[in-house]
């Protein structure tokens, strides 16, 4: 579910084996409240639009969710992949006083390209 935080309000704490949690009443601007856990403060503000999902109907209990944004549509595998291989050619280069910047993303695009065969 979607909503768009109205009022939020400290509400106690609560404790289980996994440690103490402040309790957070938040009201959403449709009119609907949920109570949420939190370690410390509710990471969310008035006017925030939210991602979450009601965890128990009958308790009024909730939690957020969290999604990964996508970066301009690459994978975090990928990402990972660009990064070292930039960080591998720049370690390559970082010796040859004539090798530009242009050196380095190419020789790095060639690592990419082996590693993504």
């Amino acid at each position: 579910m979607k909503g768009k935080i109205k009022f939020i309000q400290e509400n106690g704490e609560w404790s289980n084996s996994s440690g103490t949690f402040n309790k957070f009443q938040v009201q959403f601007d449709d009119g609907k409240t949920y109570q949420f856990l939190a370690k410390g403060q509710f990471k969310k503000q008035i006017g925030d639009l939210v991602d979450y999902e009601v965890t128990n109907q009958q308790y009024g209990t909730a939690k957020l969710v969290y999604t990964q944004p996508q970066t301009n549509g690459v994978s975090k595998d990928q990402m990972i992949v660009s990064q070292s291989s930039i960080r591998t050619s720049a370690e390559f280069h970082k010796h040859r006083l004539s090798s530009t910047i242009d050196d380095v993303l190419r020789d790095a695009q060639k690592i990419i390209d082996a590693v993504n065969k």
